[in-house]
């Protein structure tokens, strides 16, 4: 089954002496042109400002030049510093940690490109590119060259979908999927948003939507096994399904959040029973072709208001009121474990 993750990688980069200042080439490019290299970010900067806010404050400019080194064109002009990122071509491997092989038993790779070191920026970033799409905005983005350096920042790598898309989420406790107990609060993949307008079947409306929402309607499906997996974004599903990596006999349901009335110990999806997963034919039964554009889920949320856990003093949006304080699901999980 298509649960791909990135584990290890090879990277071309420029030798320096140790000791020598980091070494940093500037350049222009497309936000969408940029990949995560994580599978989840919080919905937070670490200084306690809200993603979706920042997204809201990035200005869309026309200029004459880009630090006089590129012709007129587009940019955006983001509330934060520089985003940062690393050139990198993955191996892929399975959910399991083993290779992922081709025709001729060869180790498959993935997509090269820029992966970014701030996947909440570049979050935002693309937001805000697709809010304009097609228009051709650009950022600057600082790429590291030195390899020590970069060897470094590839160790803490986590994508599972090679870079293309980004779970946020709330989390606790890290691992290999960058959590062990969260919910998935929002799937963003921007080939989602636009897929309608790269088809002619949409207008800016629907990309415009779900930049304003950061949010894209996805899928879930059952294993062989019987377990769920995902959320996987509309475009990654017709991805798997174009190159045939999906069995012809998958159930798929739409994603929906787990809401506040979750219990205690976790989020869960609204429906707690495998009865409401269609095989694929079923569900795109009128559709011109399974996971045609325009036919993703309607994204849905569930996400409520963050306060600041009495315990912990962290700003969280899962938690319950005990003796008059509110305490985060966090806080909860280790009284309840310590019992």
């Amino acid at each position: 089954m298509p649960n791909i993750e990135v584990i290890t990688a090879d990277a071309t980069v420029n030798v320096q002496l140790p000791g020598a200042p980091p070494k940093r080439e500037e350049v222009w490019i497309s936000p969408l042109e940029v990949f995560f290299s994580q599978n989840v970010i919080y919905p937070l900067f670490s200084d306690g400002r809200s993603v979706d806010d920042a997204v809201r404050q990035i200005e869309a400019l026309e200029v004459k030049e880009m630090d006089g080194q590129t012709e007129a064109g587009f940019m955006l002009k983001a509330p934060f510093p520089t985003t940062e990122a690393v050139r990198w071509c993955p191996k892929l491997r399975d959910g399991e940690g083993k290779p992922i092989l081709d025709a001729d038993g060869e180790e498959r790779k993935g997509t090269e490109g820029l992966f970014t070191l701030d996947n909440r920026r570049l979050y935002a970033l693309q937001r805000a590119a697709v809010s304009c799409y097609p228009r051709p905005y650009r950022i600057k983005v600082k790429v590291i060259t030195d390899r020590y350096e970069v060897v470094r920042h590839l160790k803490k790598f986590r994508t599972r979908s090679n870079g293309f898309s980004i779970s946020i989420t709330e989390w606790n406790g890290t691992g290999r999927d960058n959590a062990k107990d969260f919910k998935v609060l929002r799937v963003w993949d921007w080939r989602s948003a636009v897929a309608q307008l790269d088809e002619g079947a949409g207008t800016s409306s629907s990309a415009a939507e779900a930049a304003d929402s950061g949010n894209i309607g996805c899928w879930e499906y059952l294993d062989p096994e019987g377990v769920r997996r995902g959320p996987f974004s509309h475009w990654q599903m017709r991805q798997w399904f174009e190159r045939k990596m999906l069995p012809p006999g998958l159930r798929i349901r739409p994603y929906v959040p787990g809401g506040s009335g979750a219990p205690k110990g976790g989020y869960t999806n609204s429906s707690s029973s495998n009865e409401d997963f269609r095989p694929v034919p079923d569900v795109f039964a009128d559709a011109p072709s399974p996971f045609a554009p325009g036919w993703s889920p309607r994204a849905t949320t569930s996400e409520g208001q963050f306060q600041v856990c009495a315990e912990c003093g962290r700003q969280r949006l899962e938690g319950w009121i005990a003796r008059g304080n509110w305490y985060c699901s966090t806080c909860w999980r280790k009284w309840e474990a310590a019992k």
